[in-house]
């Protein structure tokens, strides 16, 4: 969310409740609260009516309501739905500055509609508990109902007639493609066929064909008809019956611009249609499938006359898409005005109709704090059009405000002259124009090159319209173009210049008049493969991938298939190619998913996932530089209010017959998992293919898939903490397995800067888990496309450097904007983190625009009731858990504004297998023990299968972890907005490994002394691995607290060693600028971890700075099979150069301590620095070990060592590439021979180590050694 309190407007804004399949007359309880009061300004709040699970959306003016989802029996509907057993209550409130107030009604409401999903009914159900007592005007709300509803046999059955062709005419044969952007009579000449390398002299005229797919845009709903592949459309070729096409021959044929026009009959006009995706109609010629369609003439029918018309109607229309408002949206605009506040526009109407109607719409927009006007003049004709005001000041209101007008006036002059001005209240208004569109009435008349015409006026049923065009000659044709793929050559009578012929015009019918046209308006595209998705068999994930990442797509789709899973994939262009004609177009990729979803027979042939290789960008046009329109995204109707405003893929999952248009108020449900990998490159597309088979395989097996990490924001009161921690107890109650972390931020100390307030611990403690591994990462509160909050506790450089490959998370942000994909002007704080090529996120489930907390907070719930329950037996893919949860949530702005940017065809990294606990300390795990303070704890478990049974061949390692009992942590109120009190287990008494065979373990440590005394049930948390499959498990059948009666003296503090990256490091040594520190530690007892003791915990000081002291309990593993032996790996990222010291102070179970320190020297790794070269033992005889430190850990290298004679003779060349896991090596080995095998000589001989690193630097070194 955007950091300002006001962009929290509406709290409860959208809040989703749904009752899934309630039984009929139930009782519903309605708990009312007080008015939700949201602050959106410093000056000015709102109050909305409320009651617990209540529903909101602007449609409704924002008044609360109930919504219930039903399922229907297959082929019925909803039909008649009332309430019963009804009470009602008055509000003890004033409710006249409630929002909505004014639009409440006199009777409780309830509106319903029947909907879809996997071609089953469901229902619908809305009740709106709210009216007006009209006696005593008083507001009365529902606070008990039942809801009584009937089924009933669907009245009209979604059918549609869309079938889909088995196989693509692209199948076979030579292909070319052309392009066209306006429409009327275009000719392909020799020479320009000629040009396009296509063999003219070799081909048969009469095979000439042309293709073309759907005219415009294809519609939106499903159940209209389109289109399906590429039809032939008859053309005319001039000279093809000598059986050669020579130079002086031509192909004439009709296309139509992107741009159309449709009759509306209810306003009698024609109204214009931009396409949202394309600026050209492509067309595709063959020549060797056959025999072309031709057009045939049309005879005149000799049937009496009805009508006469020498007139007919025409249109234009002046529309710019130059800007984006708000960078969100479908909506373009074109001029604007401001500084210059005046345009002028003109439309030429050749043989206008003098005196008849010119009908004019005009579409603004303005941004002004009150209502403002745009003057629009014509000649002598003066129009006001006004537009309502907006908030200019509240980024969550309407940036500006849209105004539609329609006018008329009477036709004096051909030439059409629009004035139009806006009237500015203040110096900031602005205006934009939308668009001009004009319906006027022409005569009849051939003015030009060509015309296309038609008459609204001519149609009935047994209507016989006579045509009269004049201005035409015996050159001159006419073609009926009604029907697209079947035009007519129009015959008639010509006399003089006038042509008349007659037609039945039941139907609107139009024609094109043209002279011969010359061959300009013609774009080739080029050759067309072959290609036939239409014959493509069902499958389970389907992969549509721009051209460009196709490799990358079909790695993954090869990678999936290993796993069992069916795949298909298919670029972009191809889909257009057999589905829209050639042209982009959003909805022919949702067709080409819903050819597969109509196909199936039965659901578990059904397409269950769809994956989007590609970004997308709000400007599906490409108008803007460095665009990123890779896979088109679905833009809003909305383009000028923030809150309103959206981009959704899941457009592409409503594949039933009654969806597509997809309104704000549509409940809608997407049929198939989506998700979107925002590729810009290839290189990005396939590191992002290379991070999901990493995370699906076994290097990632830790004991990170147990946790889950809650992250709450402190403003807004307690409110994002009170509801990450809803989330967190709601999960703690079902999966208690997993184990909880939370970083509230009001939990930690504030720091003022010069930049405002900051939480440098939770920066720490975000980047310290994200490194350490997380299987959820969720965070509640606000955010942006650059990070988390006001306090920037996550931003951009701290996601750059994560490199956690082996333990990437899931996030799930509640925030606003983190991951908006479609802005290529920026790459969003969530698009990095799924980019990122060393870790980051194994995806998303995350927000693209503006979003608000409540109904965040609904959807992050159904996300835990959905994201750990097995679908058929098995755990869910991520898009599984997607669509269930987006289903759950009705079709409101909020939800659609939730995105998932990952592979939906994954599944998550949950154990496979569990974990049970049979003995402590001697005794049956289910009677349990107390453990107390120094004692000696032993466990005992097996690793099972899902029935319960040990599995007997399962030999690995176990990952313990036992906690202490849980704490009550009160925040620190910081912002003086309250203290929130919450529950955590963050003490350990024990972090370890140990081995499991034949799929027993055992582990023993000794408790702590710093446990805390009372008594309480602790929790022992188990992750276990062998190689190949995982589990996990928990105990909490034992009692922590007290102390043991009979324990070991002890005055003895650990043992310690400090490294950097291993142990080779010596101290004093060279490392580069992120660098691990590494130590090895033992003590007969073990190490205290428990972050109880006051001063006891692990620390490390840096560069002696005791206010900035490192806290690495978290850090300290046990060595496996052992409590004595452990290893504390910590990462350091960004060390400046020069010389470091770092002090390590830890202490044992019984609070010894031991502090040691170790020097270090950070040389940039950017350029490969060399130090401590040198040959041990030297001088030597038969064997020698070359050393030397480096600054590239993590890093192969190549070295070369020379030997020369002291006179510079080259002696010896050793090569040898490594590895370096850290900064020391030592592998090089020489037994003094030289190059040909000969013992050298005794003496002093010069060496030269030179070593070249992977990023390309070079660094050398010489020194001597003796040979004796």
């Amino acid at each position: 969310m955007k950091n300002s309190p006001n962009l929290l407007f509406f709290l409860f804004f959208f809040f989703a409740f749904i009752v899934v399949g309630q039984n009929p007359e139930q009782p519903i309880f309605l708990n009312w609260q007080q008015p939700i009061v949201n602050k959106i300004s410093e000056n000015k709040s709102l109050r909305f009516l409320y009651f617990e699970g209540a529903y909101f959306a602007s449609e409704y003016n924002y008044l609360p309501y109930y919504l219930e989802e039903v399922n229907l029996k297959k082929g019925q509907e909803l039909g008649g739905v009332s309430l019963k057993e009804v009470e009602v209550s008055d509000i003890d409130y004033n409710t006249a500055d409630i929002v909505g107030v004014e639009s409440i009604e006199t009777e409780f409401k309830i509106t319903y509609k029947t909907s879809y999903f996997k071609k089953e009914p469901k229902g619908y159900i809305l009740v709106f508990p709210v009216r007006k007592n009209v006696s005593t005007g008083k507001v009365e709300v529902l606070t008990k109902f039942s809801i009584s509803f009937k089924e009933q046999t669907i009245k009209q059955p979604p059918v549609t007639n869309n079938k889909t062709a088995t196989t693509s005419v692209l199948a076979s044969g030579d292909w070319y493609k052309i392009g066209v952007t306006s429409s009327g009579v275009f000719k392909l000449t020799y020479n320009f066929l000629k040009s396009a390398d296509i063999d003219v002299d070799n081909i048969e005229p009469k095979n000439i064909r042309v293709f073309g797919g759907q005219q415009g845009m294809l519609p939106g709903k499903n159940n209209v008809q389109r289109v399906d592949d590429l039809q032939e459309m008859a053309i005319a070729v001039y000279g093809e019956n000598d059986g050669k096409f020579n130079k002086s021959d031509y192909i004439l044929f009709y296309g139509n611009s992107p741009n159309v026009w449709a009759f509306d009959a209810i306003t009698q006009r024609f109204i214009h249609k931009i396409h949202e995706f394309s600026d050209t109609t492509f067309y595709f010629i063959t020549f060797n499938n056959g025999a072309g369609k031709r057009i045939l003439n049309q005879p005149s029918t000799q049937l009496t006359p009805t009508h006469f018309t020498t007139t007919f109607d025409d249109y234009l229309y002046y529309e710019k898409d130059n800007t984006n408002l708000i960078k969100s949206g479908r909506v373009w605009l074109g001029e604007k005005f401001d500084v210059i506040n005046e345009h002028n526009f003109s439309f030429n109407f050749s043989d206008i109709v003098s005196g008849s109607t010119i009908y004019l719409k005009s579409s603004v927009y303005a941004r002004s704090a009150s209502v403002s006007t745009f003057t629009i003049s014509s000649g002598n004709n003066v129009f006001s059009q006004m537009v309502q005001g907006t908030q200019v000041n509240n980024y969550y209101d309407s940036y500006a405000q849209p105004s539609i007008s329609e006018y008329n006036f009477a036709a004096s002059n051909s030439l059409v002259n629009i004035k139009m001005k806006f009237n500015k209240n203040s110096a900031q208004d602005m205006g934009w124009l939308n668009y001009l569109a004009l319906n006027v009435r022409r005569n009849l008349k051939l003015s030009g090159n060509q015309i296309v015409f038609r008459d609204r006026t001519t149609v009935d049923i047994g209507n016989i319209t006579q045509f009269t065009l004049s201005g035409v000659n015996n050159q001159t044709s006419v073609w009926d173009i009604s029907d697209f793929f079947n035009i007519k050559n129009q015959e008639g009578m010509l006399s003089g210049n006038t042509f008349v012929y007659s037609l039945s015009t039941p139907f609107l019918r139009e024609f094109i008049v043209f002279n011969t046209p010359d061959s300009l308006g013609i774009t080739y595209k080029g050759q067309v493969k072959n290609q036939n998705l239409h014959a493509m068999l069902q499958s389970d994930l389907i992969i549509v991938t721009h051209p460009n990442f196709l490799s990358a797509a079909n790695d993954l789709a090869s990678y999936r298939k290993g796993q069992g899973m069916s795949v298909n994939v298919a670029s972009t262009q191809d889909i257009y190619n057999e589905f829209s004609g050639g042209a982009t177009d959003i909805v022919a990729i949702r067709d080409f998913v819903r050819m597969f979803y109509e196909r199936a027979t039965n659901q578990s042939e059904m397409p269950k996932y769809l994956l989007l290789f590609g970004d997308g960008s709000y400007d599906n046009k490409n108008r803007i530089n460095a665009n990123s329109n890779f896979i088109p995204t679905h833009q809003s109707a909305n383009s000028h209010s923030p809150t309103d405003s959206y981009v959704s893929d899941d457009y592409f999952g409503m594949l039933d017959v009654t969806e597509g248009e997809w309104k704000t108020t549509d409940n809608d449900i997407a049929d198939v998992g989506i998700g979107r990998l925002p590729a810009k490159s290839l290189e990005e597309a396939n590191a992002m293919v290379k991070k999901i088979k990493h995370y699906e395989s076994v290097a990632t097996m830790k004991d990170w898939r147990n946790i889950l990490t809650f992250v709450a924001d402190d403003e807004d009161g307690v409110l994002h903490m009170d509801q990450a921690n809803k989330l967190s107890v709601m999960v703690d109650t079902t999966e208690k397995a997993y184990n909880l972390e939370k970083i509230f931020f009001d939990a930690y100390r504030q720091e003022s800067t010069p930049g405002g307030s900051r939480y440098p611990d939770v920066n720490k403690a975000i980047n310290e888990r994200t490194e350490k591994g997380a299987l959820i990462v969720n965070y509640t509160g606000h955010g942006g496309e650059i990070g988390w909050a006001h306090e920037r506790v996550l931003g951009i450089p701290d996601i750059k450097s994560w490199n956690n490959l082996d333990n990437m998370p899931l996030f799930f942000t509640a925030t606003c904007e983190f991951s908006r994909f479609d802005d290529p002007e920026r790459t969003s704080a969530g698009e990095l983190i799924m980019l990122h090529p060393n870790g980051a996120g194994i995806g998303l489930f995350t927000t693209v625009r503006l979003v608000y907390s409540s109904p965040n907070l609904s959807l992050n719930q159904s996300f835990y009731k959905n994201v750990f329950k097995p679908i058929n037996g098995k755990m869910p893919c991520i898009g599984d858990v997607f669509r269930i949860v987006k289903a759950s949530q009705g079709g409101s702005v909020n939800t659609r504004n939730f995105t998932l940017l990952a592979d939906p065809s994954m599944q998550l990294a949950y154990p496979k297998h569990l974990v049970e606990s049979i003995e402590i300390n001697g005794k049956p795990a289910a009677q349990g023990d107390t453990i107390r303070a120094l004692s000696k704890v032993t466990i005992k478990g097996f690793v099972k299968d899902k029935a319960g049974q040990k599995i007997t061949n399962f030999n690995g390692v176990i990952y313990p972890t036992v906690y202490d009992k849980l704490s009550e942590i009160a925040t620190l109120n910081n912002d003086g907005d309250g203290v929130f009190n919450f529950k955590v287990r963050n003490s350990k008494l024990f972090k370890g490994k140990a081995s499991v065979i034949n799929g027993d373990f055992s582990f023993s440590f000794v408790v702590p002394k710093d446990i805390a005394y009372t008594y309480g049930t602790g929790r022992a948390s188990y992750y276990a691995e062998n190689g190949q499959e995982d589990a996990h498990g928990y105990y909490e059948g034992f009692i922590v607290g007290g102390t043991s009666s009979n324990y070991a003296q002890d005055n003895t503090g650990p043992e310690v060693k400090l490294y950097m990256n291993d142990d080779n490091f010596v101290f004093g040594g060279i490392t580069d600028e992120n660098p691990v520190f590494y130590t090895n530690v033992f003590d007969e007892y073990g190490i205290n971890m428990t972050g109880n003791g006051v001063g006891h915990d692990i620390t490390a000081v840096l560069d002696g700075n005791v206010n900035d002291v490192l806290i690495l309990n978290d850090f300290y593993e046990s060595e496996q099979d052992s409590y004595q032996k452990g290893k504390i790996k910590y990462p350091f990222k960004n060390l400046s150069e020069g010389k470091h010291s770092l002090t390590l102070k830890l202490w044992d179970v019984y609070n010894n301590s031991t502090e040691a320190s170790l020097d270090f020297t950070v040389v940039k790794n950017k350029e490969i620095a060399l130090d401590k070269v040198y040959n041990y033992p030297n001088p030597f005889t038969t064997h020698t070990e070359f050393w030397f430190e480096h600054n590239q850990a993590g890093k192969y290298l190549n070295t070369q060592i020379q030997i020369y004679t002291i006179s510079g003779k080259l002696v010896k060349t050793i090569q040898q590439d490594l590895y370096a896991e850290g900064y020391r090596e030592d592998a090089i080995v020489w037994n003094g021979l030289d190059d040909f095998g000969d013992k050298l000589a005794r003496g002093v001989y010069i060496y030269r180590l030179k070593v070249r690193s992977s990023n390309g630097t070079i660094a050398e070194k010489y020194e001597k050694l003796v040979i004796l």
